[in-house]
């Protein structure tokens, strides 16, 4: 495939991951998106701080502080001292948050199965092989991998 293949293909995912993710929480009383996407970042890489969250979210740290703070009083995340830097803290999911976490991708899960439930056999083995391919893109570091 050309760089103009892949770059329309990945074009192509980021539009269809983005709204099977709309698809999938539309209609469920589920966590609020932002709060997802850090309860589910602290899920993939553990602890980290304010400021590690506000990049990896693309949002201004005070933005991140007041997330975490509601996350925190919901006690679905704690902050320990980092033992490198006095002066910041590390976030880390509660077993509550994970709960939460696990709930509410549950329920998205479900509202997709609605309509996953319509495809066909082949449609659905696709998917499953997709979502295993999706899974090993993730892992790829394209500065460390040699390009097939």
């Amino acid at each position: 495939m050309s760089a103009a293949d892949l770059t329309r293909l990945g074009e192509e995912l980021v539009v269809a991951s983005t709204r099977l993710s709309r698809l999938a929480t539309r209609n469920v009383n589920t966590l609020p998106h932002a709060a997802m996407r850090v309860l589910g970042r602290l899920d993939e890489l553990g602890e980290a701080r304010i400021s590690e969250l506000a990049k990896a979210d693309r949002c201004s740290q005070p933005t991140m502080s007041n997330l975490v703070q509601r996350l925190e009083e919901q006690g679905w995340v704690r902050r320990t001292a980092d033992p490198a830097d006095s002066r910041a803290s590390l976030i880390s999911l509660t077993d509550a948050g994970l709960a939460e976490l696990r709930s509410a991708r549950s329920q998205a899960g479900a509202a997709l199965a609605a309509h996953l439930g319509h495809l066909s056999a082949p449609d659905l083995a696709t998917l499953e092989a997709a979502a295993t391919v999706i899974h090993k893109l993730l892992t790829i570091d394209p500065l460390e991998a040699t390009p097939r």
